[in-house]
């Protein structure tokens, strides 16, 4: 029995232009763990940092006739991935997982093969262990014609309730240690699951996944795991948390001091601005003593209105004033932000520009480093923005996200410039405009 499980791309060809972290996939990388211990012959297969075409993925699924394919997808690459599978000649079982097929199920199953095809949303370490020995132990959500669909939530014998115990194999990672944007060596780790915010842009909000339950790491669990990480990389420098939220509350700070402080890494981690609502400076201070040397933090708009519509901090003083704390500790920054939301008018592109603005010149004042990542709005399946945008469009179901080519050649980062339709109250042309304006703030002094 051969299995190949595939880090799909996010476009059609490979441009060599490409500038983003390429990071290792970690979901796949839990479930290739969980069928090479249960002897299962498995191959990860990354094909971005690979820097593989569609048609030579198609071709070395087609030399390689695995009898499983396992995808990961999500709304940007949807397309992608349905050509694959459309497009391989062999026969071989496909699973599809991601957190985006909760909403994309429908129209997966519907793909043109003869291949049986098997969706997963959720846990898929041990299902997908089941998938491939023909051992399921209970129903799945929807079946019908070599199809099948299967929820993976706290109601499932297949979740995972404890996730400190989880083996991880990193032999299955091409690239780890990877040179980060800070010129170090730097291994991933992800120490939760799920999140416990509710923006309504981001398909793991807490309101589109009740059934879902947050679960952490044992601290215990992650000192083995950077024990391991020294062990087996010495040449290691830095850690990069990859979860939804590592510094989530108060007592994530307090947890992440505490780990930490045992070693000699440097770390970067998500955080919320909200998090370090009245933590005092002198905790900060510990928090970079400990090395943290970086956060990234969703800080998306600078106008009020947009902001409560998309249920984040809409205090604009308050996200300064707590932004000034980490940069006064010694913590560099980097922040994320969105053009285009619904509704979006010129004022509020010029807010979010302002305050972006005001935050460099905050960074400025304590010598502290702030970098700027800047997207237009796009609407992923699954999302509270856009169950409501589909409402008023219709059409907005068939839609693809496309590569954005032109803002590509504007700011000179490709990754991770997609469009859809546009469904602010201003043109595409002001808003790739802000999105270039903003985008350069990084480099300004």
């Amino acid at each position: 029995m051969k299995v190949v499980l595939i880090n799909t791309p996010l476009f059609k060809t490979y441009n060599d232009s490409f500038d983003e972290d390429s990071l290792p996939p970690l979901g796949l990388g839990y479930i290739a763990t969980s069928l090479k211990n249960n002897g299962i012959d498995v191959e990860l297969w990354d094909t971005i940092y690979q820097k593989l075409s569609i048609n030579e993925i198609i071709a070395k699924i087609e030399k390689a006739t695995p009898d499983f394919i396992g995808f990961n997808i999500f709304t940007t690459n949807f397309e992608l991935v349905k050509e694959i599978v459309e497009t391989i000649q062999i026969t071989a079982n496909i699973i599809i997982g991601g957190l985006s097929t909760k909403a994309l199920y429908y129209k997966i199953i519907q793909w043109k093969t003869i291949n049986h095809i098997d969706v997963v949303f959720g846990d898929g370490e041990l299902i997908t262990l089941d998938i491939i020995k023909g051992n399921i132990k209970e129903k799945s959500f929807y079946e019908n014609d070599k199809r099948r669909v299967f929820k993976i939530d706290k109601y499932s014998s297949y979740f995972i309730e404890d996730i400190s115990e989880l083996p991880l194999d990193r032999e299955f990672f091409i690239n780890e240690p990877i040179k980060n944007v800070r010129n170090k060596l730097e291994v991933n780790l992800v120490s939760s699951r799920g999140c416990i915010h509710n923006c309504s842009f981001c398909a793991a909000a807490r309101s589109q996944n009740k059934e879902f339950t947050v679960r952490e790491k044992s601290s215990s669990s992650i000192i083995l795991e950077l024990i391991e990480i020294k062990k087996n990389y010495p040449e290691t420098v830095s850690i990069r948390i990859l979860d939804d939220l590592f510094l989530k509350s108060r007592a994530s700070i307090g947890k992440a001091i505490e780990i930490f402080s045992k070693f000699h890494f440097e770390w970067r981690s998500m955080a919320h601005i909200r998090t370090f609502n009245n933590i005092e400076l002198d905790k900060i201070i510990k928090l970079k003593e400990s090395g943290c040397v970086e956060l990234f933090i969703g800080i998306e708009s600078g106008s009020t209105r947009i902001m409560e519509s998309i249920n984040k901090t809409s205090d604009t003083k308050l996200i300064k004033e707590n932004l000034s704390k980490i940069f006064k500790a010694g913590i560099d920054v980097k922040g994320y932000f969105i053009y285009g939301f619904p509704e979006e008018t010129h004022l509020d592109l010029e807010l979010t520009h302002q305050l972006a603005m005001d935050i460099k010149s905050i960074s400025n004042e304590y010598e502290a480093n702030f970098r700027t990542s800047v997207f237009q709005f796009r609407p992923y399946h699954g999302t509270e923005i856009y169950n409501s945008l589909k409402d008023k469009f219709p059409d907005i179901i068939d839609e693809q996200v496309l590569e954005n080519k032109e803002l590509s050649e504007l700011i000179g980062r490709e990754q991770f410039n997609f469009q859809s339709n546009n469904y602010s109250n201003v043109s595409l042309n002001l808003i790739h405009d802000y999105i270039c304006k903003t985008n350069m703030i990084c480099h300004e002094k």
